[in-house]
């Protein structure tokens, strides 16, 4: 006697795909800026207007962004945060990051409508390597901004400013110093007849050192451009 074995239909699953969100970011750079363009780009993207976050004032980095906050408050691990171009989402590449790193941390998606990083990055999968590339910028742009602070320390050295105070050398002082080095006296002698006065009003003989960096900050400028 044959017996037929009998199969199990897997039962049908009551789970639904879950709905995730999509919310706009958008923000202004300057005082004269509007958002009706980037605002009519996310709408035309398909974001509700009920889920679009603007800033409507502009700010410096790092100054308070109350709209983002409120955005990255409500995103969850799967939604997307929809901006026109890369910039809105931070006023400088450090910022830039530090909202991408938010958006990593939290398994959110960001989607770019123009320019030429347009797409939807997704840092649980392939878009892992954008976001990698922007932490590659933001290194190289706090390499720039430490080099360029030690390039203005040294200049203001060389002009013997210190700590932001005014220039102990004006340019007058400078022609003057130029012109008694030409007639072949020397730096020593040059800084005793060269006086300036502090903030608080009083009289001071230039430093031999603030000099002397001063007439090595003008002749390097002089080579650069023979």
């Amino acid at each position: 006697m044959h017996t037929r074995a009998l199969t199990r239909r897997p039962a049908k699953s009551d789970a639904r795909p879950i709905d995730h969100g999509r919310f706009g970011y958008a923000r202004v750079s300057t005082r004269g800026q509007t958002l009706e363009v980037q605002l009519a780009a996310l709408n035309e993207a398909g974001v509700a207007a009920a889920d679009v976050f603007a800033e409507k004032k502009s700010g410096k980095a790092g100054s308070p962004r109350p709209q983002w906050e409120d955005v990255r408050s409500r995103l969850r691990p799967g939604d997307t945060l929809v901006v026109s171009r890369l910039d809105r989402i931070g006023r400088d590449m450090r910022e830039v990051m530090e909202t991408a790193w938010s958006l990593q941390d939290l398994g959110a998606k960001l989607e770019i409508l123009s320019g030429p990083l347009a797409g939807i990055y997704d840092p649980r999968g392939m878009g892992q390597i954008f976001f990698a590339v922007l932490a590659g910028f933001a290194q190289i742009e706090r390499e720039m901004m430490i080099e360029r602070t030690r390039d203005g320390l040294t200049l203001a050295a060389a002009e013997g400013r210190h700590g932001g105070r005014p220039a102990v050398i004006s340019k007058d002082m400078m022609r003057v110093a130029l012109g008694r080095r030409a007639d072949g006296e020397s730096v020593t002698g040059i800084a005793k007849g060269l006086t300036y006065k502090t903030a608080s009003g009083e009289e001071r003989t230039v430093s031999r050192r603030a000099l002397y960096n001063a007439f090595k900050a003008h002749d390097a400028e002089r080579a650069s451009i023979a």
